[in-house]
């Protein structure tokens, strides 16, 4: 077992309204993993997401990162180190170079530094035949995709929250997609949380797969 990143102890969330999305999960969560949560639309897949890095925040219960209450570390702190990427993949207009630059103009990443020769490596690795200087708007979905994904991975996270990164994408860049987050496993120390209502498997990686339905967790063996 790896050494303990987050432990969850009996938390629940609900919308404002009462209206219950998970209720009494207890979790640990270790570094360096993989871990695949499955679930219908509307199950409380991106709200569980969402815990990690405090764009929600669970109304009982506590969730440990590296063993204090994670309300404890400021906003910065918890959004440098676990990032998460939505559904949709977010472009901006402007260059490849222009995209993957962004996220250093903020405060919270001040301390990093973009490399551009590092960001063309991450280009060849995620089999993207654009340049730096390639327009982003007219990139496709799958290709869109793949820039966030190394936008993450230039900021170095210790933990990547990824929401259903294969939805919008045809089988084949699905394929890449998942192909790549298990050499990512395998190459960095970088833990993987993944939501999807889809089929994913990984065949050369080990992970822990659970599905949220009816308000709770449970790992599938």
């Amino acid at each position: 077992m790896h050494n303990t990143l987050f432990r969850f102890r009996d938390v629940s969330f609900n919308y404002p309204g009462g209206s219950s999305v998970l209720e009494d999960l207890n979790l640990e969560i270790g570094a360096n993993e993989l871990f695949l949560i499955r679930g219908e639309s509307g199950a409380g897949k991106s709200t569980f997401l969402q815990l990690f890095n405090r764009f929600c925040d669970s109304g009982n219960g506590v969730i440990l990162y590296h063993g204090r209450d994670i309300r404890e570390y400021g906003i910065e702190k918890i959004r440098k180190s676990i990032i998460y990427l939505p559904q949709i993949p977010h472009v901006i207009e402007g260059s490849v170079e222009d995209n993957l630059r962004f996220p250093f103009s903020f405060t919270v990443h001040r301390d990093n530094t973009f490399d551009a020769s590092r960001a063309e490596e991450w280009l060849d690795y995620f089999q993207l035949q654009v340049s730096l200087r390639d327009e982003a708007l007219k990139l496709s979905v799958g290709q869109k995709q793949r820039i966030s994904l190394i936008r993450a991975m230039l900021l170095e996270p210790e933990v990547l929250l990824l929401d259903e990164p294969g939805s919008a994408l045809d089988e084949a860049n699905k394929k890449l997609i998942e192909q790549k987050i298990e050499s990512l496993l395998r190459s960095s120390d970088v833990t993987v949380l993944m939501a999807s209502h889809s089929t994913v498997s990984f065949a050369h990686t080990s992970y822990r797969d659970f599905e949220i339905k009816n308000r709770t967790l449970k790992e599938l063996k």
